[in-house]
């Protein structure tokens, strides 16, 4: 590809899914009000890198919000951002902010915030010049659960142009998920695809995956994924990012110009998904190494998955271990699905720990943690946290 003047390329961002007011069930208070404030400052973000790449305007391409009911003050804060940045902000209603009779983006306190200013709602699919020979298309959700047709329908009105042209939707392809979308606005790449190729079509902008996923066979068609994380890297791949996208307009006789789209990051936050043998010591050792040498811990959420076969003071020590990294991280803990320790039945470290009642009521729990039974988890628990407390109050 040629490197256009900068006087004959458009640039704009691409972004989505900010689903601003997003609460996630397994932080604490403290760690949910930075995550809150995070999502935010992503947004901010986007207007900083829209001046440093001199991006012409944005493009958010549904979910705005987490719905329509956020609070108040998340919406005034998202109002305020908004309002600083210093190009044509344009917005799709989305499955969780649909453009309903309660929708958030006919709330006074959002409408009288932007009014006036840059920001635009895509509450219709007329085109609109957003700059000079560049035209935005939206297909904004006006319910959960809009006609699917929508989307066909409209691509089948629309001309081919020598402008350029960028489609805002919003909702799960077939090809990302093998024809079996959770969105009720499953959309065909075929149709996207032809729509682009028969230039209808220059960039078409989706919402709904927050990973950022190229789309079909060129470099037309992409989900930007969400500015900030908001699963685990077991299912969420490639998320806090905007797009840099840029369009050379059509060179002279009519040929088409290229395009170029770029990954910007945005996030700060990390959700990690780790998965560990641990039969020794030594494999121990090299979990909490892995583990220490996250950057970043107060945004980091860690999710641990351990099986294998440990000794009573082995179990004791990974118990401390999780312990403490739920202390030092926003948050940490043990999978129950994909955590499974035995605790093995004759193990030294139990010998001269206690005795008398208490002594056999420890060969008790060992035998039950040996079995494999329905209680075998819950006596290993029992046994490290004894061993705990015994073994730290003779210390």
């Amino acid at each position: 590809m040629t490197t256009p003047r900068d006087g004959d390329t458009v640039r704009f961002l691409h972004s989505a899914d900010w689903q601003l007011g997003m609460t996630r069930r397994f932080l604490g208070d403290e760690s949910q009000a930075v995550y809150t404030a995070d999502r935010l400052a992503a947004v901010a973000a986007l207007r900083e890198l829209a001046s440093t790449h001199e991006a012409q305007f944005v493009v958010v391409a549904g979910d705005v919000f987490e719905d329509n009911a956020v609070p108040r003050s998340v919406v005034l804060r998202a109002a305020e951002t908004l309002a600083a940045f210093p190009v044509p902000v344009l917005l799709l209603p989305g499955n969780h902010d649909p453009l309903d009779v309660s929708s958030v983006f006919r709330s006074r306190d959002f409408a009288s915030a932007v009014d006036g200013g840059a920001v635009m709602v895509l509450d219709g699919s007329e085109p609109i010049e957003v700059v000079p020979g560049v035209e935005v298309v939206g297909v904004p959700w006006t319910s959960k659960r809009p006609d699917p047709s929508r989307l066909p329908a409209l691509l089948d009105s629309l001309e081919p142009t020598n402008a350029l042209r960028v489609l805002v939707a919003h909702g799960g392809t077939d090809e990302v998920y093998g024809g079996h979308s959770p969105s009720v606005e499953a959309i065909p790449v075929a149709l996207l695809e032809e729509a682009v190729g028969s230039r209808r079509l220059d960039y078409v902008a989706l919402g709904d995956r927050h990973s950022v996923t190229r789309v079909g066979s060129g470099q037309r068609v992409w989900f930007s994924g969400s500015p900030e994380t908001t699963d685990f890297d077991d299912r969420e791949k490639d998320s806090g990012h905007a797009l840099l996208v840029e369009l050379e307009r059509a060179r002279p006789g009519g040929e088409r110009g290229g395009s170029t789209v770029t990954p910007l990051r945005t996030g700060r936050w990390s959700f990690l998904a780790i998965n560990a043998q641990i039969d020794t010591d030594e494999d121990l050792d090299a979990l909490v190494s892995r583990v220490e040498a996250i950057e970043d811990k107060t945004r980091t959420v860690l999710k641990l998955g351990l099986v294998g076969t440990v000794g009573v003071a082995l179990r004791a020590r990974i118990d401390t271990e999780v312990e403490r990294w739920s202390a030092l991280f926003a948050c940490a803990y043990l999978r129950e699905t994909r955590t499974h320790l035995v605790v093995r039945a004759d193990d030294a470290d139990l010998t001269g720990l206690v005795d008398g009642y208490a002594g056999r009521a420890m060969a008790d729990l060992v035998e039950i943690a040996s079995s494999g039974g329905p209680d075998a988890e819950d006596a290993g628990n029992a046994l490290s946290l004894l061993y705990r407390l015994v073994d730290g109050g003779t210390r």
